[in-house]
């Protein structure tokens, strides 16, 4: 669930590198105490979209953060919306403010893609992109049917639920092994 918080706005106390996944965003102790306040503690379910700006607003990028054991601010997406990603130094203004994705009326679609296949030859579809997602058809190759991989479901919990569109599929017989989920037939 994506968090809000009006009128929020600091700097960074620490520089970000340009690969900043997983990083932790350092900022003043009353700045991240009302973060860690604002976004339930979680393993990225819960985050809130932060924009980096250039002192002249010129440039940006939009980065998701959550609440990592109530201590920590881990940066979970960079270069979010399309921005470019960028360094920052330290004393970059960070601000919660409303983007174009703000508005849509549901969550934009997120397209897995099938050449990031995760070790042990299963497709990882991580629940930190969105409540809805489409997994797109096999290509033929040479015409060569290729095999599906497993599909495992990462980041949901108990309770938590998705809307995966598989594409390419004209049978129930014909889908993947999915790994932790259940088939609704409708």
């Amino acid at each position: 669930m994506r968090c809000y918080k009006n009128n929020f706005s600091t700097t960074l106390v620490e520089e970000l590198a340009l690969n900043k996944k997983d990083a932790r965003l350092i900022l003043n102790e009353e700045s991240a105490e009302l973060l860690l306040q604002t976004i339930p503690n979680s393993h990225g379910q819960h985050y809130m979209r932060l924009t980096l700006q250039s002192a002249d607003a010129a440039e940006y990028e939009l980065i998701d953060v959550y609440n990592r054991y109530g201590e920590d601010l881990i940066i979970c997406r960079d270069g979010m919306e399309d921005t470019t990603l960028a360094e920052w130094p330290a004393g970059t203004r960070i601000l919660c403010a409303p983007t174009a994705q703000s508005f849509q009326p549901s969550q934009i679609t997120y397209v897995n893609d099938r050449l990031e296949i995760a070790n042990r030859n299963t497709l990882v579809i991580d629940a930190r992109n969105g409540k809805t997602q489409i997994l797109l058809p096999i290509d033929d190759v040479d015409g060569e049917t290729k095999e599906w991989y497993p599909v495992v479901f990462t980041h949901m919990h108990d309770g938590d639920e998705m809307l995966l569109e598989v594409r390419g599929v004209d049978s129930a017989d014909q889908l993947p092994a999915f790994i932790n989920a259940t088939l609704l037939k409708g």
